[in-house]
C-alpha cells in the first residue's frame, strides 16, 4: 500500500470543513496496518480512540447473546468510527474487524479533547456527523422490520441509488461491498438475498450489469416492492 496522505485523507471526511485546521488535526493522527481477519478492537474495550480508514475495508458488528454475529455496517476507505467511546470514555459498543489489509489512522481521547478546545468548530462538525450516523441506523431499522427478503433487497437497493439521479431516469445501484456482504447489511441468508434479485429482474424492475452493478429499470416497482 503506497503512503497515506492523511491531509488529503481528513480533506475527503466529515472535518473537511475545517479547511486549514485539518493540518493541525493530521498531526495528531497515528498510524496502523492491520491484516485480513485481525480485529480493531472488540465490544466492551476501553481504549477511548477514534479512527478513520485509510486503506482497506472492515465490518463493524455485535454478537447476539445465542452467539450469531451480526453486522451493524462496512467502513470503507475515509469513513470515521470510534466516536461515543472518544466522547464519553465508555467502552466499544461494537466489535471492528479487518476484512482484508488496512490501515487505520487514530486519535486518542485527550488528543482529541484538546483538540476540540482549541478548535470548537470540529465539535459542531462531530455533532452533524453523529446526527447523520444516526438517521443511518434509523433506516437501517427501517430495513430490518420490513417481511420479507423481497422487500428489505427493494430497500437495501434503493438506499445505494445516488441522491443526484433525476427521478425519471434508469439509475445505477452499485454495492461497495460484496453480494454476501450485502445479505449480511440486510440480515438475509445469502442464497435468499439471490433468490430476491433473480425475481426482481424476472419483474422486470432491475437488469445485473456485472457483480455489483444494477440497472434499475423501473423505480417505481421497486418503490412498491419495497412497500
Amino acid at each position: 500500500m503506497a503512503k497515506l496522505d492523511v491531509g488529503e485523507l481528513l480533506r475527503r471526511s466529515p472535518f473537511a470543513p475545517l479547511g486549514a485546521e485539518i493540518d493541525t488535526l493530521a498531526a495528531l493522527m497515528v498510524s496502523k496496518r492491520v491484516g485480513r481477519q485481525e480485529m480493531v478492537f472488540w465490544e466492551g474495550d476501553l481504549e477511548a480512540r477514534f479512527f478513520i480508514l485509510g486503506e482497506g475495508r472492515l465490518k463493524a458488528f455485535r454478537k447476539l447473546p445465542e452467539g450469531k454475529d451480526i453486522t451493524v455496517f462496512l467502513l470503507s476507505k475515509g469513513d470515521c468510527f470510534g466516536f461515543l467511546p472518544l466522547l464519553d470514555g465508555s467502552p466499544f459498543p461494537l466489535s471492528v474487524e479487518a476484512l482484508e489489509e488496512s490501515v487505520l489512522l487514530s486519535l486518542g481521547r485527550a488528543e482529541f479533547s484538546r483538540f476540540i478546545k482549541e478548535h470548537p468548530d470540529a465539535a459542531l462538525i462531530l455533532l452533524a456527523h453523529l446526527a447523520g450516523r444516526l438517521r443511518g441506523c434509523l433506516d437501517q431499522v427501517e430495513t430490518i422490520g420490513r417481511q420479507g427478503a423481497l422487500a428489505r433487497t427493494a430497500h437495501g437497493l434503493m438506499s445505494l441509488i445516488p441522491a443526484s439521479e433525476d427521478a425519471g431516469a434508469q439509475p445505477e445501484a452499485v454495492l461497495p461491498f460484496t453480494q454476501e456482504e450485502f445479505a449480511h447489511i440486510l440480515h438475509l441468508a445469502p442464497e435468499n438475498l439471490s433468490r430476491a434479485l433473480a425475481r426482481l429482474q424476472k419483474e422486470g424492475a432491475i437488469r445485473r450489469l456485472g457483480k455489483r452493478r444494477f440497472r434499475i429499470l423501473s423505480l417505481q416497482a421497486l418503490r412498491t416492492t419495497a412497500g
